[in-house]
């Protein structure tokens, strides 16, 4: 309770507590909206990390997110250009580094609006409604796509709480919270990849055993096909993304000696074809 109480006065208290705290060199991470007109940046204080939101076009604070004491503001995405998707983190103690909730927080970029979307403190509208928009449930919820071509929804990863979890991906509506299931995993603990479309095509992950494994489908609703087994060749491989017409996907291949390397993978023919590989050191980030 008491972190919906908080966020909820957040955009109220949030402007004056960023005053001092809203310098140039204060910002640690920010990105631009998709419409250009305001910067989202997050802001480092004593015992948490806000995020502010200012109008680029004279760059003023017209919205802010503040959580409680040792809570973070720890990744955001625009998931729209006035509204803006924030994954929440905790860090208690002697951490060096907040670790993530899996909670997820959506605000407008004037800071209204402001709702826990997703996480274990979500609550429902309580018993005299049967009215329920978001799921009351103990997951964590990371974001997959933001699918830029639709303003409204946005796809998530949706880890049950318990021991190696068949994961799920949802569609979730970033202003009212409700989640629709739209593909589940064949793997345990799996991250999903999309194609350029926003349908989940790969899902990669690992059982109790600690064998990573990928799985790929040919889009809604079929079946998922093991595309690599580490099991069978030592070779871990996560599927990066699809080319621009959809015909080649891309994967980044863990070799069993020396650097990774990028490959391309035909799903029609199963072949694989290097793209690229550096003699001495490993893919650090996609671009």
């Amino acid at each position: 309770m008491g972190l919906l109480v908080l966020l909820a006065i957040a955009g109220h208290a949030g402007a004056v507590d960023l005053e001092r705290y809203l310098r140039r060199d204060a910002f640690t991470d920010i990105k631009i909206s998709p419409n250009g007109d305001y910067y989202a940046a997050t802001v480092p204080m004593e015992d948490r990390t806000a995020l502010a939101i200012l109008r680029r076009d004279g760059g003023e604070v017209v919205g802010s997110f503040v959580p409680p004491r040792n809570n973070h503001a720890n990744h955001f995405d625009w998931v729209s250009g006035e509204r803006v998707l924030i994954g929440l983190a905790e860090k208690h103690g002697s951490l060096d580094q907040p670790r993530m909730t899996g909670e997820l927080y959506a605000m407008n970029a004037n800071g209204g609006r402001g709702e826990l979307l997703v996480g274990y403190r979500v609550q429902g509208n309580g018993p005299g409604t049967r009215i329920q928009q978001k799921k009351v449930e103990a997951v964590a919820a990371f974001l997959a796509d933001d699918l830029p071509a639709d303003d409204r929804n946005v796809l998530v990863t949706i880890w049950p709480f318990n021991d190696d979890p068949f994961t799920r991906a949802d569609r979730l509506d970033v202003t009212t919270g409700r989640r629709q299931t739209v593909a589940r995993s064949p793997v345990r603990r799996a991250d999903f990849v999309t194609d350029n479309q926003g349908q989940v095509r790969f899902a990669h992950g690992a059982g109790t055993d600690n064998v990573n494994k990928l799985y790929y489908r040919e889009g809604s609703g079929t079946t998922w096909k093991l595309v690599n087994d580490e099991a069978l060749n030592g070779r871990i491989e996560t599927a990066i993304g699809f080319s621009e017409d959809g015909r080649l996907a891309y994967f980044n291949t863990e070799m069993p000696q020396g650097p990774d390397a990028i490959v391309s993978w035909d799903p029609v023919t199963e072949e694989r074809k290097l793209v690229l590989r550096d003699p001495v050191v490993d893919v650090h980030k996609y671009i």
